[in-house]
């Protein structure tokens, strides 16, 4: 039994390495920058997507059901946005943005390019080709944001769901919802 356990063990340290290497994208990130001048962070938890999940909307809609029924397959959302007062050092952090996504893990959905910045969505989908974790980053001007989504994605369901958020980006992620989810340049 004591080698038994030994072995458990062993095999749950030669996993901890696997483990880290699960968080999403924006983890380090996050840690690393929540709380600091300069920085807003927000972390919306799977609990509650799943008390959104489970409130009675009054409207009764089908794209009222569609948004609620999305949310039930979301496990979280954490955003990043960097708009330090000296806007010099926004370019040092969208670098090291770049420098920590494992850009090979992700599909770039979609990048938007225009006077303003640039937007690009990336997506990671598991062995079924399921988006598991949505990432957009934005950087332009005098800010830059990273945010992750993670959960079973429906691209056309976030589509709908972002024509009633107003924040930057999202208006675009509409296209993705309505089959342009093709690289844009």
């Amino acid at each position: 039994m004591k080698k038994f356990n030994i072995i458990i063990i062993l095999f749950a340290m030669a996993l901890l390495p696997q483990m880290t290497i699960a968080q999403t994208a924006i983890d380090h990130l996050y840690e690393k920058y929540s709380g600091k001048p300069g920085f807003t962070s927000i972390n919306i938890s799977p609990a509650m997507f799943q008390l959104f999940s489970g409130v009675n909307a009054s409207d009764s809609s089908p794209q009222a059901q569609k948004a609620l029924d999305a949310m039930k397959q979301l496990k979280g959302l954490k955003m990043l946005v960097y708009e330090p007062e000296d806007s010099t050092k926004v370019q040092a952090f969208y670098n090291e943005i770049k420098r920590t996504v494992p850009m090979n893990k992700y599909t770039e959905l979609m990048s938007v390019n225009g006077e303003d910045g640039k937007i690009n969505f990336l997506a990671s989908q598991d062995k079924n080709g399921k988006i598991r974790e949505l990432l957009m980053i934005i950087h332009g001007g005098d800010e830059t944001m990273i945010m992750s989504l993670t959960g079973l994605i429906d691209m056309q369901t976030i589509a709908e769901i972002s024509k009633s958020m107003n924040m930057k980006g999202m208006n675009d992620l509409q296209k993705l919802g309505e089959g342009k989810g093709k690289d844009k340049k």
